[in-house]
């Protein structure tokens, strides 16, 4: 299974791999894309455009989603 655009969102978002694969920036066929590992960590800010994502084995991911407080 994988998405098939990729998507943009107004909060800033911390994701840690926490084990399995996940690959992104493939494209609508599932195809192509940077693949990364268990203990990977990525943040966006708002308005980052990410995706489209897959996973050949599954995942485990730990986000948290936050707004700015200033």
């Amino acid at each position: 299974m994988h998405t098939t655009k990729p998507f943009v969102h107004d909060y800033w978002e911390e994701v840690f791999l926490v084990e399995g694969d996940l690959t992104v920036g493939n494209d609508e066929q599932g195809e192509g894309g940077k693949p990364f590992e268990g203990y990977t960590y990525a943040v966006r800010p708002p308005g980052a455009w990410h995706g489209p994502f897959k996973s050949n084995g599954g995942c485990v991911l730990l986000e948290v989603h936050y707004y700015d407080p200033a």
